[in-house]
């Protein structure tokens, strides 16, 4: 759902942990909340069209797409049928709701095409749980009946190495007669 029609909203650039962004008034097709989200120059100049994905809760509880060319003016919308994003923890921090712009746009990961929110801070919501117990990895030596016994069906049937145990196995001779 492409619309031709838009507003053409003021623009301020603002330079963020060197990072030039632009705030650009967004409109979301479906409800018409309006919000207004910084984008990054540098993503917005390397394409005469650059489509950015606005995800459930930025603008609204809707998913959806804003075109937005080199003038950083928005030239359409395009609403989200079906989101497949993976399942992840939805707890939410509190402390992340309280802080500022800068403290925000300072966790930004941007490379190229590439944007991702990564705070330096994270804080351990298990404090008061026992620690993760780290297994290694201790090397089990296996018998070679063991060895057969676990990988049977993809031993061949003239390995010299396994013979004992194949002229011995009630399952293998049923296959073998199975097959003639």
């Amino acid at each position: 759902m492409l619309k031709d029609s838009f507003s053409n909203s003021e623009l301020s650039e603002i330079d963020v942990s060197s990072q030039k962004v632009k705030i650009v008034n967004v409109i979301c097709p479906i409800c018409k909340s309006k919000k207004d989200i910084t984008v990054p120059v540098s993503i917005i100049n390397q394409t005469g069209l650059t489509t950015v994905s606005i995800p459930k809760d930025l603008v609204c509880k809707h998913h959806f797409q804003v075109f937005i060319d080199k003038q950083f003016k928005v030239r359409g919308y395009q609403k989200v049928d079906l989101d497949l994003a993976l399942n992840k923890n939805k707890e939410a921090n509190i402390d992340n709701f309280n802080k500022s712009n800068d403290d925000l746009f300072e966790n930004l990961i941007l490379e190229g095409n590439y944007l991702e929110y990564k705070p330096k801070k994270v804080k351990n919501i298990h404090m008061n749980s026992e620690p993760e117990k780290i297994v290694s990895n201790e090397e089990k030596v296996m018998t070679l009946k063991e060895i057969y016994e676990e990988f049977w069906e993809f031993i061949d049937d003239d390995n010299s190495e396994f013979k004992e145990f194949i002229i011995k196995d009630k399952k293998r001779r049923q296959g073998l007669k199975s097959r003639n």
